[in-house]
């Protein structure tokens, strides 16, 4: 590929010795860096990628993109193409579409943004495009899986670079359905730049994310989720969120909108809305309730309990019958869905349940709890959990007041304490549960912690391993280890631990 040519499409500021440049490849971490590569120095939200830029040409960089100091890098590398641009991660999303022919072109993209809900209403629609015999492919949290294939992430929404080698991938397997979460990271830092969805989905916003790395404050928070509005053709949307019912408001207000490309599809169950859910009934850990919708009345049952998994399924029948799946399709699909690490049951053979969940946040705890305790009859609630470091500590007693509100007994340990000591962690989340009259105890040590529970658990007991999910790692004291609640939890069980 000739730099000249994608330069063409890319655009910059200006560029020297552009003369017959061959690029073979792009990137933007010298690390992987090859010989005739096109290295784009990222300015980063931890690292500026100007500072690995003789490291870049010392592995054959061929040319170097830069948004500072030109005439400096083009002094002291006379024999590299050197490009001034304006934005490096705009640069790196144009020039990776490019690179890899445009393969999201070939793609029906349907793009979930939200605080929580975009894993699980991602493999609902999932499940229900395989049941009707259409292939589907997944990129998110968990990863990224299509065609019986697993390609592990280290983001919910990968680089522009990593999306579309992805989406080449996806391509050459001949699907031509892909669900994506969309983070709001990848919004703000121009990951998914360029991509059009044609259905996009704004779930719920609650308080996350709000650091130093990621957004400063809320506000920050809220304007990069809203631009999912003017990526997306059609556009779901939960208007009891009085967030999002802010943001609809105001994106139809805006320049950007345009009523006849953009079309907007209103869920609720507590305000008018142009598709409900009636009838709702909870039972033995699932859900069922009556889909009214776009001119559809659906009966549907979910083996997921909770008011928020209907919020979910509402957006995943609402995506599908936009995709005019045939409606005994969808029914089969939400009946058996599973998703890794959301309301994920154990099998113990025993007489009791476990759970794992990624409930991490205090909404997300909350709401989790809630729904369990809507459906269980018998039984107590064992609330095993902990809070992430280097993160918002502010969430940390609002997370023990919860689980010592809505737990009949929590376990209180560790969980991804990065930097942070894990005990520092436990004493700030037992601030709010001793604001309670829960039960509780501390077990730092997460292993010692999940044996407690199921060695002390009663029949009907229902044990909520909260926080990890889909995780199999465990990041203490910054060093990360291989950690699968799944594979302890049959240790345990198995009497190995």
């Amino acid at each position: 590929m000739l730099l000249k040519d994608l330069l063409e499409v890319t655009g910059c500021i200006r560029v020297s010795n552009l003369i017959k440049t061959e690029i073979t490849d792009i990137s933007f971490d010298s690390r992987s860096t090859k010989k005739d590569h096109l290295f784009i120095a990222v300015d980063g939200s931890d690292d500026d990628g100007h500072k690995y830029i003789h490291k870049a040409v010392q592995n054959g960089a061929a040319a170097v993109a830069v948004t500072k100091d030109y005439e400096v890098y083009v002094n002291e590398y006379p024999s590299v193409s050197i490009i001034e641009i304006d934005d490096s991660r705009m640069f790196l999303a144009k020039a990776s579409s490019y690179f890899f022919n445009y393969p999201a072109d070939y793609l029906s993209l349907i793009g979930i943004t939200g605080t929580k809900g975009k894993s699980t209403i991602s493999y609902m629609i999932r499940n229900i495009f395989e049941k009707a015999g259409i292939g589907c492919a997944v990129i998110g949290t968990i990863g990224v899986v299509y065609n019986g294939k697993e390609i592990a992430t280290t983001q919910t929404t990968p680089s522009s670079y990593e999306l579309n080698e992805i989406f080449s991938l996806i391509h050459r397997d001949s699907i031509s359905n892909c669900v994506m979460e969309v983070s709001s990271i990848a919004l703000k830092m121009n990951r998914v730049y360029g991509l059009i969805y044609d259905i996009g989905m704004y779930t719920n916003l609650t308080q996350a994310h709000i650091t130093n790395r990621e957004h400063p404050d809320f506000e920050d928070y809220y304007n990069s989720k809203k631009k999912i509005f003017e990526a997306s053709k059609n556009i779901i949307v939960n208007c009891d969120d009085k967030y999002v019912k802010k943001a609809v408001e105001q994106f139809r207000k805006s320049d950007k909108f345009d009523s006849n490309r953009h079309l907007i599809y209103m869920i609720g169950i507590d305000e008018e809305a142009d598709i409900t859910a009636k009838n709702i009934s909870y039972e033995n850990d699932s859900s069922s309730f009556l889909y009214c919708g776009l001119g559809h009345e659906i009966d549907i049952t979910i083996d997921m309990p909770g008011r928020f998994n209907i919020y979910n399924s509402l957006f995943a029948v609402t995506a599908c019958l936009l995709k005019d799946i045939d409606i005994e399709y969808i029914q089969q699909g939400l009946m058996d869905v599973v998703v890794k690490g959301r309301c994920e049951k154990v099998e113990t053979g025993r007489d009791f349940t476990i759970m794992i969940d990624y409930a991490h946040t205090p909404d997300s705890l909350e709401k989790l709890l809630i729904a369990v305790r809507e459906t269980k009859t018998t039984g107590r609630i064992i609330c095993l959990f902990g809070c992430g470091g280097d993160r918002d500590n502010s969430m940390r007693p609002m997370m023990g007041r919860i689980a010592g509100q809505n737990a009949d007994f929590s376990i209180i340990t560790s969980d991804n304490s990065r930097t942070e000591k894990p005990d520092d962690i436990i004493t700030m989340i037992e601030e709010g549960i001793k604001k309670t009259d829960g039960r509780y105890i501390c077990i730092t040590d997460r292993t010692q912690a999940i044996s407690y529970a199921i060695h002390n658990a009663k029949k009907d007991d229902l044990i909520i391993l909260a926080g990890k999910g889909h995780e199999t790692y465990l990041d203490v004291m910054g060093e990360k280890s291989h950690y699968d609640e799944r594979e302890i939890v049959r240790q345990i069980l198995e009497g190995i631990r």
